[in-house]
């Protein structure tokens, strides 16, 4: 391909046009108002407290939860180090909580790219991969690529691991090996032992390439068992010494107890994730993965069917073991939008060239305008559908009460809301809100989390969970100070007489 290749002779000839498109493309979907919606629950707002707290007292080892060792969030502390860094530079709150996987998820495209560019001669081919990437739901998502989250980072360091151990099957150069050991460490101190999961698809490929054994007679491939042993072991050595009972926590949160049974109520069929990627995360390109792997396999370069092979073994294995656990959450699949996007991007690449080559039209129209108009023309509404999505970012219709409140301490932390508030009230897990009223805290503001039957007289209280509101209105004299959707801030006259 490398040869006859119409598109690489225009990436040589032009060096800065892909990369240019790279960066206009990528920029958009990641970046543009990453910081408006507020922190979400659960994940997100617990990492916000670990790098909040890991700013204030030091501690880079134990992350902590509201002043205690985090024995929930098990997680090494890769991501929150970088979060901690920016909260630090440019002051806690969304954007230093997002930008980390924001940059991953650049990143993890640029990566791509190159990758597809070097190894088969096919620049345009990895920057149609970017754009399948950038345009599924699924990785375009609050829990991936703009979120506080581990998993934008996680997937780009078990990316690039692969890749990189796929170019020393290319190369042959024992660097190679190094920095997939490298990566892998990296990947590991990010989501502990999800980075380890694409082992096996990659073993299946070096079984394949016949390279198993000259992998194993390499000293860069025990130098780099080393070094993963000593940092990653290290680590946890470290953390069970200062914080005892952390190894146990991480058995029974991120090994056994995880992939033997569904923690939390996170279960699901079988085909739990492929249905996700059909129905909702991978639309609209899903269908031409087979397509790409039908092509990539049949396709005359053998690097082209290398590259497919990877893809295959390493994606399919990766599928079937986290359909196997216990446990299925629907942000387990997010390693796989790299691998599927890039078989997509076969699909679409064959026929792109075969426009190119085959004497069809005349070579003005074909080799000009045809082939990028129906490129522009099949990308163009997943991408302005992307792009709107960012542009107006929306809670879920099923979330906008639980978010309530959170959208209204947010615009109290920015500056835009002046009411005053004393007391926040609420009965769920409400971490995000939290960490609100710790930033209003530490500001200097007069305002805590109280329960409900602790309201005292002259305080206002804010509340927007329907329960909770309606023990405050039946149980204390109140004044309505102010209604912003279900937001309700009260003024405590008085207890009702008889009140608990």
């Amino acid at each position: 391909m490398s040869n006859t290749d119409p598109i690489l002779k225009l990436f040589k000839t032009n060096a800065w046009l892909v990369p240019a498109l790279f960066v206009v493309m990528a920029c958009f979907p990641l970046f543009m108002h990453l910081d408006v919606l507020p922190i979400r629950i659960w994940d997100e707002s617990r990492q916000a407290w670990n790098a909040f707290e890991m700013w204030q007292n030091g501690n880079y080892l134990v992350t902590y939860f509201q002043g205690a060792p985090d024995m929930w969030s098990t997680k090494p502390p890769l991501l929150i180090w970088c979060q901690a860094l920016l909260f630090g530079l440019i002051g806690p709150g969304e954007l230093a909580l997002r930008l980390p996987s924001a940059v991953a998820a650049l990143l993890t495209g640029w990566f791509l790219l190159r990758t597809v560019a070097r190894n088969l001669g096919a620049s345009w081919m990895g920057l149609i991969a970017c754009a399948v990437l950038y345009t599924n739901q699924g990785y375009i998502n609050m829990h991936v690529a703009r979120s506080g989250d581990y998993d934008a980072m996680l997937v780009l360091f078990m990316s690039l691991s692969a890749w990189a151990l796929y170019r020393w099957t290319v190369d042959g150069r024992p660097r190679q090996v190094l920095f997939f050991f490298i990566l892998l460490t990296l990947g590991v101190l990010t989501k502990s032992v999800q980075a380890l999961l694409f082992l096996p698809g990659l073993f299946l490929f070096l079984l394949f390439e016949k390279k198993v054994i000259t992998l194993f007679r390499l000293r860069q491939t025990y130098f780099g068992l080393l070094l993963f042993v000593l940092v990653v072991g290290g680590f946890y050595a470290l953390r069970e010494s200062a914080n005892p009972g952390y190894l146990e926590a991480v058995w029974m949160n991120e090994l056994g107890g995880r992939y033997g049974d569904a923690l939390e109520g996170h279960h699901g069929p079988w085909n739990y994730y492929v249905s996700m990627l059909i129905e909702h995360h991978f639309v609209p390109w899903w269908w031409l993965v087979p397509c790409g792997i039908v092509l990539g396999f049949a396709h005359r370069n053998p690097e082209m069917r290398r590259w497919t092979l990877l893809l295959v073994c390493v994606g399919s294995a990766y599928l079937f073991i986290m359909s196997s656990a216990g446990t299925k959450l629907e942000w387990y699949e997010a390693p796989l939008f790299p691998i599927l996007s890039a078989l997509a991007a076969i699909a679409i690449y064959v026929p792109f060239v075969w426009l190119q080559s085959e004497n069809l039209f005349t070579p003005q129209l074909r080799g000009r305008v045809l082939p990028y108009l129906l490129l522009f023309l099949g990308f163009v509404g997943p991408y302005s559908s992307t792009v709107g999505r960012m542009y107006f970012p929306k809670e879920w219709a099923w979330d906008e009460e639980r978010y309530a409140g959170t959208k209204f301490l947010q615009s109290m932390v920015r500056g835009t809301e002046h009411t005053q508030v004393d007391a926040v009230c609420y009965d769920d897990y409400n971490a995000q809100n939290a960490f609100y009223v710790k930033l209003l805290q530490d500001r200097g503001e007069r305002i805590d989390c109280i329960a409900k039957p602790d309201l005292t007289t002259g305080q206002r209280a804010m509340a927007w969970e329907p329960f909770v509101k309606g023990y405050i209105e039946s149980h204390y004299t109140v004044d309505l100070v102010k209604e912003d959707g279900p937001v309700r801030i009260y003024l405590i006259i008085g207890e009702h007489n008889g009140a608990p």
